[in-house]
C-alpha cells in the first residue's frame, strides 16, 4: 500500500501558507509596526517659568462632583407669540403710493416704531367715471374763469382804479381753482388706469409701522388699488419669541415647568449661542399621531438671530432626583481646532498636564463632564486659553 501524504493549503488575506504533515506552522507576519509610539499624556505638559506664570495670570479651582438635576435635550420651533404679528390695513379705499422718502419696505427689512412705510391716495366714495369727467369739466370752467378775473383785476389795480385787497382776493381765487382742477384731474387719471399715480395736487394719507419689528408680508405694491380694511403689510415684533417644543405624552409631567429652560442651536448646547426661556401658559395642543404634547417656552429680550420657524434644540430641566457629575468652571475648557476639550491639569506649582474632557451639558456657567480628572484634581481656571496659545503658538 503506497503512502498517501496530506498537504493542506491555507488562504489567507494576505498570503497563501502550504503546510504538509508534520510540519512546523509557519510564523504569522505583523501586518503593520508603530515605531515611536508616543501616548498622548506625553505630548500635553508645559512647565513655566516664575516669570511667566505672574505674566498669564493663572488661578486655579478643584475638580467637584456635585448633583446635578437631570436635564433632557429636545427639539423645538422658534413661533410668534399672539400679539406679536402686527397687521397694517387701509382706512380707506384708496390707491397705493411709495413714501416720499423711499420705497416701501421689503419683506424682511426692519422697521422703527411710526416709520412711514407707505401713502395712501384715498379714491372719491363715488367711482362713476362719468362723474369724475363731470367733476374735471366743471374744475377746468372755474380755473378759466378765475384767470380772467385775475387779469381783469390786475389791470384794474395798474390803472389804480381797484384795492390791493381785491386784487390780492383774485389772485388767491385762481390759485383756489388751479388746485381743484389739479386734484379733478388726479382723481381721473387715478381711477381710469393703473398707471403709476402722479399724486400732484393730492394729499396722500401716511401709513406708518405701528410699532418696531421686521417687515414679515407685504401685500401690494406701489399703484395698486385697495378696498377700505384691506391688509397692507404684516410687521413682526421680535422683542418676544416663543419656542413650541414637543415631548413624549408620558414624559410630560416630569418637566420640571418652574425652571428656566436653554435654547440653544440643533448639535447641541455647546454649538453656539445660548438663550434663557421660561415657560409660559399657552392653549394646549397635541399630536396624537406622534404621542406627543407641546409646551412653550418664552424667550425675552437678546433672541439674536433666531427668526421664526426655525428648528432650536433646547434643554429641559426634570424633576425626578439627581444625578452625581464631575463639574468644572466652563472658563477652565478650551477647544482644539477639531472641537475636542481640554482641561489643564495642575501636576506641579508649575507644571501642566492638558486633559480631554468630555462635556454632557453646561449649567449655570459650570461645564458637566461625563469624563474628566478625578474630583479634587486642581485645574487652571483663568490663563487656560493662555496655556493653549503656549502650547501650540499663537493662532491655534
Amino acid at each position: 500500500m503506497s503512502t498517501m501524504k496530506l498537504r493542506v493549503v491555507i488562504v489567507t488575506a494576505g498570503s497563501v501558507l502550504a503546510m504538509g504533515c508534520g510540519e512546523a506552522p509557519p510564523q504569522k507576519a505583523t501586518a503593520a509596526t508603530i515605531g515611536n509610539a508616543v501616548s498622548e499624556a506625553q505630548l500635553t505638559t508645559v512647565t513655566l517659568s516664575q516669570e511667566a506664570f505672574d505674566r498669564l495670570g493663572i488661578a486655579t479651582t478643584v475638580v467637584e462632583s456635585t448633583t446635578v438635576a437631570p436635564t433632557r435635550t429636545v427639539g423645538g420651533e422658534i413661533i410668534v407669540p399672539p400679539g406679536q404679528s402686527l397687521i397694517v390695513s387701509a382706512p380707506v379705499a384708496g390707491r397705493v403710493v411709495a413714501p416720499d422718502d423711499g420705497g416701501i419696505p421689503q419683506a424682511g427689512a426692519r422697521v422703527a416704531a411710526r416709520q412711514p412705510i407707505m401713502q395712501l391716495i384715498a379714491l372719491p366714495p363715488d367711482r362713476d367715471l362719468l362723474r369724475t369727467q363731470q367733476e374735471v369739466t366743471v374744475a377746468e370752467a372755474r380755473l378759466r374763469q378765475a384767470q380772467a378775473e385775475a387779469t381783469r383785476t390786475a389791470r384794474l389795480f395798474a390803472d389804480r382804479l381797484v384795492s390791493e385787497r381785491d386784487n390780492e382776493a383774485a389772485a388767491a381765487d385762481l390759485e383756489a381753482a388751479r388746485a381743484a382742477r389739479d386734484a379733478a384731474v388726479a382723481q381721473q387719471n387715478m381711477m381710469s388706469s393703473g398707471a403709476p399715480l402722479d399724486a400732484k395736487g393730492l394729499t396722500p394719507i401716511r401709513i406708518a409701522a405701528p410699532d418696531a419689528g421686521m417687515v414679515r408680508i407685504v401685500h401690494v405694491a406701489a399703484g395698486q388699488a385697495v378696498a377700505a380694511g384691506a391688509p397692507l403689510a404684516e410687521i413682526v415684533r421680535l422683542d418676544r419669541l416663543w419656542v413650541r417644543v414637543p415631548v413624549y405624552a408620558g414624559d410630560a409631567s416630569r418637566i420640571a415647568r418652574g425652571t428656566e429652560a436653554t435654547v440653544h442651536g440643533l448639535a447641541g448646547p455647546m454649538s453656539g449661542p445660548a438663550y434663557r426661556a421660561s415657560a409660559v401658559a399657552a392653549p394646549p395642543s397635541a399630536d396624537a399621531a406622534s404621542a406627543s404634547v407641546d409646551l412653550f417656552y418664552e424667550i425675552r429680550g437678546g433672541s439674536g438671530s433666531l427668526r421664526p420657524g426655525e428648528r432650536v434644540g433646547i434643554t429641559l430641566p426634570l424633576q425626578a432626583g439627581t444625578d452625581r457629575a464631575l463639574v468644572v468652571p466652563l472658563s477652565a475648557v478650551v477647544y482644539d481646532m477639531n472641537g475636542g476639550a481640554w482641561v489643564y491639569e495642575q501636576a506641579a506649582p508649575l507644571t501642566f498636564t492638558r486633559r480631554r474632557v468630555d462635556i454632557v451639558r453646561v449649567v449655570s456657567g459650570k461645564a458637566v463632564l461625563a469624563r474628566g480628572p478625578t474630583p479634587g484634581t486642581t485645574v487652571v481656571t483663568d490663563g487656560a486659553a493662555e496655556l493653549f496659545g503656549t502650547e501650540f503658538g499663537p493662532g491655534k
